[in-house]
């Protein structure tokens, strides 16, 4: 893996445009911005060494057992691998975790306007971000944008005293709307908010230090939620500890992209340079996840980023599974055309550094994750139903190794994952999941332009397809567990049939997790009222 922690205070690419090169005087040493490495026993990154020495030999050996006369042999080898990858990738980044040190700066020493982009939501709901905005210390103007126009954000608009524009236009979705922006401000730095994120005054005093280092072109924050009782939440450790789905990637992943330069805007909460989005020709189009996109592009041009783990917006999570699905299938969308379909692809496109490369590489390829849950999900049913294995092994043989190997994986998750990850929430939620992200797969074959803004006031109790697919695969878990169940009374006691039943009672028991939970949820809404702010 790329990353030395000794590497971390240097630029990597040739450099943004008009960048003061480290070690460059001008009447001052120039400032850079430099990262400190959180402090951790040192077991941490050296566990990873000990997980590869039991991963490599179980994935050599695991290529070599694999049944190629049946069909689901070369099925379940494939999504063995890419979760030997996907383990590996996630590992070996967030070894290490880095944060900034802190810049103080004044709020009125730079000119920024805040940009806040709409579409169709209610004007309840952008009302309190426009006026969250303005009580951000050091804001200039506030411009709230439309794809089309709307009366009645203008009025609101008007009554508050900030800008509307509208350009009456869908095309490139969000990251249309916020080039659209760009053209009616001429501020150096731009704070981004999604319609429904309300900023905290100190936003630009907490952030605005990093942009004394010249080859900064943004600081993202994290994207934090005030409705703490919606469906992504869940109690943890505890009645006073919370679970939610995005931890992980706020409190591990996006910091361990900081010892890399490769912590990407997520499209809120963010202030960015406006000389680096012009140097990349504004914000990204040609896919539907124009944060990441417009990240890469900057990256690959050779500009920093900084990430600070401090939560400086609110903003709201999605509260349905319709709208847990439509949010991730975008993500899913997105990334899965930018790595297959767009010339600049981390695949292929110049100026990015080795660690770069494999962490955008990382980010995309995750959302082939449903594929792979897919089959490990429906594997230990198929082996029950059909009495055939997977491997060329004694299954017993194999079962201990994949025991130890899938105990060491995990275990090492939640190690690395610094206390986010939760045995069952988070693959109860990785199994909601999987059908935005093979449904996703479209992505590969066709580019969708289309953007629909997240959907905050919905009725949690939405008869949706998601949830029958879910149904569907947690009773045909059940029917597997059945069917063992059955053939084990009846005197069948090979490893095979013990195996596959252990198995699909674990896959049982994460599925149906999320689907109580998930009734529970609807009808305590249903009867309450209640729209998930706790």
């Amino acid at each position: 893996m790329s990353g030395d922690p000794g590497q971390v205070a240097t630029r990597g690419g040739h450099g943004p445009p008009g960048a003061i090169a480290p070690g460059t005087v001008t009447g001052e040493a120039a400032y850079a911005v430099s990262f400190e490495r959180c402090a951790e026993p040192r077991y941490i990154p050296v566990i990873f060494y000990l997980y590869l020495a039991i991963l490599v030999p179980f994935v050599i050996w695991r290529i070599t057992i694999a049944n190629w006369h049946i069909w689901f042999g070369p099925l379940a080898l494939a999504a063995d691998l890419f979760a030997a990858m996907m383990f590996v990738f996630f590992l070996g980044f967030t070894r290490y975790l880095y944060v900034p040190a802190y810049r103080p700066a004044s709020a009125t020493a730079r000119i920024v306007d805040g940009l806040i982009p709409t579409h169709t939501e209610a004007v309840s709901l952008i009302e309190p971000t426009v006026i969250a905005a303005l009580r951000v210390r050091g804001i200039r103007n506030v411009l709230v944008l439309g794809n089309f126009e709307r009366p009645d954000v203008r009025e609101m608009a008007e009554r508050l005293g900030v800008a509307y524009h509208a350009r009456n236009s869908n095309e490139h979705g969000k990251a249309g709307n916020l080039n659209n922006g760009l053209l009616h401000t001429n501020a150096d730095f731009l704070l981004t908010l999604d319609a429904d994120h309300m900023a905290l005054p100190e936003f630009l005093e907490r952030t605005l230090g990093y942009f004394d280092d010249p080859a900064v072109a943004f600081v993202q924050t994290p994207q934090s939620f005030y409705n703490t009782a919606s469906l992504l939440y869940r109690r943890a450790h505890g009645k006073d500890s919370e679970w939610s789905e995005s931890n992980i990637f706020y409190r591990c992943v996006q910091p361990a992209k900081n010892g890399r330069n490769a912590s990407f805007y997520v499209g809120t909460s963010a202030v960015l340079r406006r000389a680096a989005l012009d140097d990349v020709g504004g914000f990204a189009t040609g896919t539907v996840t124009e944060d990441i996109h417009t990240s890469l592009r900057i990256h690959a041009r050779g500009w920093r980023s900084v990430f600070i783990p401090e939560p400086l917006a609110f903003g709201l999570e999605a509260q349905s599974l319709k709208e847990f699905y439509s949010q991730r299938r975008r993500w899913a969308v997105g990334s899965l055309t930018l790595l297959f379909r767009r010339a600049d692809s981390p695949l292929r496109v110049r100026g990015l550094t080795r660690g770069q490369r494999l962490s955008y590489l990382e980010s995309t390829l995750a959302h082939l994750g449903g594929v792979q849950r897919l089959i490990h999900f429906l594997l230990p049913a198929v082996v029950i139903f059909t009495m055939r294995s997977p491997v060329d092994v004694p299954i017993g043989l194999y079962g201990l190794a994949f025991v130890a190997y899938f105990i060491a994986s995990f275990s090492m998750v939640a190690v690395y994952s610094r206390g986010s990850y939760h045995f069952l929430h988070s693959d109860a939620y990785s199994l909601a999941n999987l059908v935005a992200q093979v449904s996703a797969l479209s992505g590969l074959l066709r580019t969708e332009r289309r953007f629909h803004s997240a959907r905050k006031e919905v009725p949690h109790g939405e008869r949706t397809l998601v949830k029958a697919i879910l149904w569907l695969l947690g009773l045909t878990s059940v029917a597997g567990v059945a069917d063992g169940a059955y053939r084990l009374a009846t005197g069948n006691h090979s490893w095979l049939v013990i195996m596959a039943v252990a198995w699909c009672t674990v896959n049982s028991v994460w599925m149906w997790w999320i689907l109580g939970y998930l009734e529970v949820y609807e009808r305590r809404q249903a009867i309450t009222g209640l729209d998930g702010i706790g």
